[in-house]
């Protein structure tokens, strides 16, 4: 019909509502209302299905004219069967007329499971075709999953649904009698997919592909999801794939592969709410967020022979230097004006004046490392000036001498690593490629950004399946290169591996995720189910169950003795002589060179003696150390 005509119709139809109103009775009136609630809780345009123009003249038909809040579009069959799915799959809502129950029957195939509601008006019902409209009403929800249906019987004006969870018929008489149905379920069995995630775990005989338990926080919620609605959880056997996703060939795997099918009626597990590339599946209200990281192995340890040098930072012995120069050269002003000023000295060095300068300086330097490193000197100042500068250097030395051997006695109990990985851009500059387990993770981990290093770090992603060694297990032993994850499967399965120091987690995340259940499109349960799931959300109780969760798997790790082993968990940490070889390599070093200038000293002393006998004092002034 085109559009043109569609108008007219309905400008006709209107017109003719005045002339209609007061030949209803009081029973109509009542039906009529509750139909009038029906059609404005439900969202979304309706199409009115005629078989003929004569249906215009129909009472219900001027209601819904004058009723009708949303779109509302009117087509005409004349008599032939009713369209196909393509060609109504536009609108959610449609209204057909029938004239008795067998002629209702021939459109049973075309009531397919849409987002919206369908609406069928019988003018003739006897009493005798109850059990006829009670299989057919069974035989829909069989065949196609919902019931999504208000039956109407025009000539008694009365509206019905249908119970399949108590197999009955269910006189409609307010608006929310269609959702109290799914309130309770009555024990009905429903297919639920539950699979080995950060959240949840499976255990059950692998031979007979059956499912004995299921535990986790995820676990946790679909029973309490089951208790309050009063059904029956079918745990179906998890598939290889777990989340899954589109494949190549346009088919999906997986938990997305079943949802799609429509071979679950809810998939209990976490997933993230984005796009999986099919408009078949829908998501519950979103149950707790997660970020999807990247790992690294760690970085390798710092050798025990240098490891005081990192015991501070760079900035602090930067700092230690810096100030032990600048003390010298106070110092050395320090006797420079007291000399000119010719302040009276507390001893007399007894050297003269034109040497005194030089020796004096030379002096001073060394006795301010000495004085700095905490070390005795032998001979103080002459001034007094200059002893108080001593000893407020003195006290100053005492603070980093006390910063350092605090930090040396925590990276001998903590050990330190070299720098890791923690942000993109050095993930991208050390050139590792990025493998990933689930073909969901390229979707969208890196694409929609403008960054440069993102683009790079997207075509260096590369999809790989895990056989017997995990991916994590390859990153902690052979590294280079990156693997994907979610941020929660690091504190709980994988916790063992960060906690000892075998993968590291780079702080930067690309994608932030809300985390939700996904079910078929659409889904009678999915109101229901929301329900539960943003109240135990909004009481705390899914944060308590996560959170308990992450506790014990950091209590987990006493189970496995090779870590704790690693971790030197249960003993104390005792001081060894290779904890302190550096300290050693530094004495044996100074040893060694007090040996050579002693042995030098000796040889230029009796050189210096031959000279002295015969008259040449010179070349010995050259090479003598002053004493």
């Amino acid at each position: 019909m085109s559009a043109t005509l569609q108008l007219i119709m309905l400008l006709t139809l209107v017109g003719g509502t005045v002339g209609q109103a007061n030949n209803t009775d009081h029973d109509d009136d009542d039906y009529k209302q509750v139909f009038a609630s029906i059609l404005a809780q439900h969202e979304g345009g309706l199409e009115l299905h005629l078989r003929s123009y004569k249906d215009a003249d129909l009472d219900i038909v001027q209601f819904v004219l004058k009723e009708a809040r949303n779109s509302l579009q009117i087509s005409v069959h004349r008599g032939e069967e009713a369209e196909k799915q393509e060609e109504f799959i536009a609108m959610r809502h449609h209204f057909y007329f029938f004239t008795n129950i067998e002629e209702m029957q021939r459109v049973r195939g075309n009531l397919i499971n849409t987002d919206g509601f369908y609406i069928l008006a019988l003018e003739s019902l006897l009493p005798e075709d109850d059990q006829v409209l009670k299989d057919f009403m069974a035989q829909i929800w069989l065949q196609h999953g919902h019931s999504r249906i208000y039956y109407i019987d025009l000539s008694r004006g009365r509206i019905f649904l249908y119970n399949p969870f108590q197999q009955s018929i269910v006189l409609v008489k307010e608006p929310k009698t269609y959702a109290r149905i799914y309130q309770d379920l009555n024990g009905y069995p429903l297919r639920i997919y539950i699979f080995d995630s950060v959240y949840s775990a499976v255990l059950g005989d692998g031979e007979n592909e059956k499912v004995l338990s299921v535990t986790g926080a995820d676990a946790k919620l679909a029973k309490i999801v089951a208790k309050h609605l009063n059904f029956t959880p079918d745990y179906l056997w998890p598939d290889d794939e777990f989340f899954g996703g589109r494949l190549a060939d346009g088919s999906f795997s997986g938990g997305v592969g079943r949802a799609h099918r429509g071979e679950v009626d809810i998939i209990f597990a976490g997933f993230f709410v984005k796009d999986y590339l099919t408009t078949q599946i829908q998501f519950s209200a979103a149950v707790y967020t997660d970020d999807l990281c990247l790992y690294v192995q760690k970085a390798q340890r710092i050798p025990q022979s240098i490891l005081p040098l990192f015991a501070v930072h760079k900035d602090v012995w930067l700092c230690f230097l810096l100030v032990g120069l600048m003390g010298a050269l106070v110092w050395i002003l320090l006797r420079l004006l007291n000399l000119r000023l010719n302040i009276e000295r507390i001893q007399n060095e007894g050297l003269r004046r034109d040497t005194y300068l030089m020796a004096a300086a030379r002096r001073i330097f060394i006795d301010t490392w000495v004085v700095w490193v905490r070390v005795n000197i032998v001979r103080f100042p002459p001034f007094h000036s200059e002893r108080i500068f001593v000893a407020s250097l003195c006290l100053v030395s005492v603070i980093f001498g006390a910063l350092l051997e605090s930090s040396l006695a925590t990276v001998y109990i903590r050990p330190l690593y070299y720098r890791d990985t923690n942000t993109m851009r050095e993930l991208d500059e050390r050139g590792l490629p990025i493998y990933i387990k689930h073909p969901a993770f390229k979707d969208d981990l890196f694409s929609g950004s403008d960054s440069e290093v993102y683009r790079r770090l997207d075509a260096k992603m590369m999809l790989v399946a895990e056989g017997e060694e995990r991916l994590i297990e390859m990153v902690s032993k052979r590294g280079h290169f990156a693997g994907v994850t979610r941020s929660a499967s690091l504190e709980l399965s994988d916790i063992r591996y960060v906690m000892t120091k075998k993968v590291h987690k780079i702080p930067e995340c690309p994608k932030s995720y809300h985390i939700a259940y996904v079910l078929p499109r659409p889904s009678p349960y999915l109101e229901e189910v929301n329900r539960i799931v943003l109240r135990l959300v909004a009481a705390g109780i899914v944060s308590l169950w996560t959170g308990e969760t992450k506790e014990r798997a950091k209590w987990s790790i006493q189970r496995f003795p090779e870590y704790l082993a690693e971790l030197d968990v249960g003993r104390w940490k005792v001081l060894t002589l290779s904890d302190v070889q550096l300290a050693f390599y530094a004495l044996s070093i100074g040893c060694l060179l007090a040996a050579v200038v002693c042995l030098a000293e000796i040889f230029l002393r009796r050189k210096c003696s031959k000279l002295r006998q015969n008259n040449n004092n010179t070349i010995c002034h050259k090479f003598a150390f002053y004493n």
